[in-house]
């Protein structure tokens, strides 16, 4: 690692309505918290919006999350209204491409890490989701963030899984997305969409989904990012592994079968 010092950030939240769901904190807006902790460590060491970001010919770059994994001490539903949390990160990054955080809640004992790994895209066709080129952004002469001497295992878990082939199930149905709450403010399947999208697509196996999905709570998630999808494309879901309180799935674009996503998660019976 190089010797630079780091580009940390701190937030402190008193949870409210904003941060539950039902039965405890709510996964959504931890993801959506994460990624955008994560941006800010980005843009902090870049010195730049995240709207100006842009490669070296000055087309625009979209953030673009390849893994976020995260574990908590104890299940989302032991996060209560009133509850103080504090977040605290930081960021490496390998060459121009990829980048890295470890981030930390703390609840008085209760502790959920993850660890976040992002590249930069840009759009081959404008107002096309598929086809997404690789990008890199222009890196100051002073960049705050430190430069790993090589990519960390993480990494390596990522092509793993994207290079994977087809996979037995147990259990399959199609999703549509939902516009008003799976696309972000750049007209792409937003990150955070893709567990949600898993959990209701999980729902369906169960004669009663809304008791199943209120008897237990989770603990840990990982997901891969492997593509995105247009809007008015379907997602095909499929449930590959179910072992007690864990699973694992797979999200595919159902156009073309191009995979978008590999899921695992980990839940506990709800306190």
């Amino acid at each position: 690692m190089a010797s630079d010092p780091p580009v940390s950030l701190e937030r402190r939240y008193q949870l409210n309505m904003p941060h539950m769901a039902m039965g405890g904190l709510s996964e959504t807006w931890l993801f959506k918290e994460m990624g955008d902790f994560h941006w800010a460590l980005i843009t902090k060491g870049l010195n730049t919006k995240s709207s100006d970001l842009a490669d070296a010919n000055g087309v625009r770059l979209y953030a673009t999350f390849t893994r976020i994994q995260f574990r908590s001490t104890v299940p989302l539903s032991h996060y209560a209204e009133d509850d103080e949390l504090t977040l605290t990160g930081s960021i490496s990054r390998f060459g121009a491409s990829f980048f890295f955080s470890d981030l930390l809640f703390t609840a008085g004992e209760r502790t959920i890490t993850a660890r976040l790994m992002s590249t930069f895209t840009k759009r081959l066709n404008e107002g096309s989701n598929v086809g997404l080129l690789k990008g890199q952004p222009i890196i100051p002469d002073a960049c705050a963030i430190p430069a790993r001497d090589e990519q960390p295992p993480f990494a390596g878990d990522f092509r793993q899984h994207r290079n994977a082939g087809e996979r037995s199930h147990l259990f399959t149905t199609d999703y549509d997305l939902q516009s008003v709450h799976d696309v972000n403010g750049v007209n792409l399947l937003y990150f955070a969409a893709y567990p949600a999208i898993s959990d209701l697509c999980e729902q369906r196996r169960h004669d009663r989904p809304m008791q199943w999905a209120l008897g237990q709570s989770t603990i840990a998630r990982d997901v891969f990012y492997l593509a995105n999808c247009e809007l008015d494309d379907r997602i095909a879901y499929k449930l590959h592994e179910a072992d007690g309180g864990t699973s694992a799935n797979t999200l595919t674009r159902a156009s073309d079968g191009t995979l978008m996503a590999y899921v695992m998660t980990e839940r506990v019976e709800a306190a």
